[in-house]
């Protein structure tokens, strides 16, 4: 390449490039005009700039409060959480799983092929990085319990396996995303179970929307779980939200970006609302560790802000902030345990 014509407009070569016949140049715009207009020179163009891909927060993260937590050092580290649904995808490049479990039947290991557990994963857990979105709790232990298929279906068998496998393998937090409309003797009594090994267990309420007597799907009906309704960024009940006197706490549900199996989107759903209640215990747990399941429960819903009828909005929206300070104050050489 003659570099001369560019010289001969006081051009100053920064770079020439080895494949293609192409120099960076520094030179006045008016010299640049010039040589635009000489036949010999193919084409000048000016250098574009270029910047690292951010991380997003989607919304939900600093409404709850979790950015504040994270500023102060908390992360979840060191919390297990289980999540009983249709797996996670443990290559995405922004979650760190640390184990798990298929128990549907035709599968061979607990990898997402539905794309829901890995939404909820990231909700929980997003790493903090440059990249893609950003967790409530991004440093806690996730571990993947698949009790659904593909099209994300599955049998409270399944479920009833999963939350066992989270007894033996001494989960701190269960999140289960999932419901079914009956109830199940066996559905309670392993979630009672599980309560009762000190496990915190989350449920997302239902998509069943308003009825008088109540929408709310199981097993975040049972005494045992805490059962989390979905709002919008005003703070207004999603229309979807089931409703019943089991409501406990509300999150954020609507337009919820997190990760998917090969990349992010956007959902909504009390799936997505149960997952930023679950990150929210993690900080306070890592905050407060000597906390009893139940005291942190109870931390929780004493923190919420109220919204609204409890018919409706439970106690109100967990508040990470509101949970970490008041968990500071709780005097636990007393215990706190309730059996069921």
């Amino acid at each position: 390449m003659n570099l001369d014509h560019i010289k001969s407009k006081g051009g100053k070569i920064k770079k020439q490039y080895e494949y293609i016949p192409v120099a960076s140049v520094e030179m006045t715009e008016a010299a640049a005009q010039s040589l635009a207009e000489n036949p010999k020179i193919a084409y000048v163009e000016e250098d574009g700039k270029v910047q690292a891909t951010d991380q997003v927060i989607p919304w939900g993260i600093p409404h709850v409060k979790a950015t504040n937590v994270q500023q102060n050092g908390l992360t979840g580290s060191g919390i297990k959480v289980g999540i009983l649904d249709t797996g996670i995808d443990y290559s995405h490049e922004d979650l760190k799983v640390s184990g798990g479990v298929t128990l549907v039947p035709g599968t061979t290991d607990y990898r997402d092929d539905n794309g829901h557990g890995t939404h909820v994963a990231g909700t929980i857990a997003a790493l903090n990085n440059t990249v893609g979105a950003l967790g409530v709790a991004p440093q806690v232990n996730l571990y993947a319990i698949k009790v659904l298929d593909q099209s994300g279906s599955g049998n409270y068998s399944d479920v009833v396996a999963g939350i066992e496998w989270a007894i033996t393998n001494h989960m701190n937090i269960l999140n289960m995303s999932l419901g079914g409309t009956s109830s199940s003797r066996t559905l309670k009594a392993a979630v009672d179970k599980a309560y009762n090994f000190e496990i915190l267990l989350i449920a997302s309420a239902g998509n069943n929307g308003y009825d008088p007597k109540g929408t709310i799907t199981y097993p975040a009906a049972y005494d045992s779980v805490i059962a989390v309704g979905a709002v919008d960024p005003q703070n207004n009940r999603a229309s979807f939200s089931s409703v019943g006197r089991q409501l406990e706490l509300m999150a954020p549900g609507v337009g919820i970006e997190s990760t998917v199996p090969g990349g992010y989107a956007v959902y909504s759903g009390t799936s997505m609302a149960a997952p930023h209640v679950t990150g929210v215990a993690a900080l306070v747990w890592q905050a407060k560790p000597s906390l009893t399941n139940l005291q942190l429960r109870n931390t929780l819903n004493h923190t919420a802000v109220p919204l609204g009828d409890s018919f409706s909005y439970g106690n109100g929206l967990v508040d990470a902030l509101a949970a970490v300070n008041y968990s500071e104050t709780i005097n636990t050489s007393g215990g706190g345990k309730k059996k069921l």
